[in-house]
């Protein structure tokens, strides 16, 4: 019987990492198989490394996210081209578009050459990606169209049904997480639920993000993802082990194609 996997918690970053064996421990105890550690920063990625090398558990992705290339130096980008480039590194993100408001923002041009340089390393290397859309919807679209030639995943999916065809024929699985279980009034992305292929359907945690209802006043775990796993079951109407068995499988099939 498979196991739960996580396709995207960032467990080694500086809010998980501290108390990691006991956050990996509760996970097994829910059932969570594989986790792919996510990091958006060379020495959070450093540590995953170390830590999937001892551990068959874990994969690791890395890369830069969008709202954070604008601080990205020379040297930054440099050291994670070495990074992205190690065995250990089985995906290439969070990579994408971020059009949301923040504080700070990074200018759309500079988001857009990030993600087409990083999505250039995936097709050199043969590694999938995984993309991170906020607010993009077209202008990511877009930019996968023309440069994109491996396959991925999309993180953390609220794109919508009705665009949702378009990423599964470039090769993606969608990935839901914590945010379906209370954005219940995001018709559309809970109409993708429902209706994604079970033969591309991933699900994750994003955690310390998202954490998902009911326990929405707790920092996100591994072990949550069972009620996103629930949501999901209760929308499409099956059972939860065969969507853990669809999931364990379409994980493998892209990570070891």
């Amino acid at each position: 019987m498979a196991g739960i996997v996580d396709s995207h918690a960032h467990v080694c970053g500086a809010y998980l990492f501290p108390k990691f064996d006991e956050v990996i421990a509760d996970a097994k105890a829910a059932g969570v198989e594989k986790i792919l550690i996510v990091c958006t920063e060379t020495e959070e990625a450093k540590r995953a490394i170390e830590v999937a090398k001892d551990n068959p558990m874990f994969d690791v992705a890395v890369a830069f996210y969008p709202n954070d290339v604008a601080k990205a130096s020379k040297e930054d980008w440099e050291e994670l081209e070495k990074l992205v480039r190690q065995p250990e590194v089985k995906l290439i993100g969070e990579i994408g578009m971020d059009y949301f408001e923040y504080d700070v923002t990074v200018p759309k041009e500079m988001q857009k050459e990030a993600f087409i340089r990083q999505i250039q390393w995936a097709n050199e290397l043969n590694k999938p990606i995984a993309v991170h859309m906020r607010l993009a919807t077209e202008d990511t679209r877009a930019i996968m169209k023309e440069y994109l030639k491996v396959p991925g995943i999309m993180h953390c999916y609220s794109g919508g049904y009705e665009v949702m065809q378009d990423f599964l024929d470039m090769g993606m699985y969608i990935s839901f997480s914590g945010n379906i279980t209370f954005e219940l009034d995001d018709v559309s992305t809970q109409e993708a639920v429902r209706n994604v292929p079970l033969d591309r359907i991933l699900v994750e945690t994003d955690a310390p993000s998202l954490t998902p209802a009911p326990v929405q006043h707790l920092p996100n775990e591994p072990k949550y993802i069972v009620y996103v796993i629930d949501h999901i079951c209760k929308v499409r109407g099956m059972e939860r082990q065969e969507l853990i068995d669809a999931v364990n499988a379409n994980y493998r099939r892209l990570m070891d194609r």
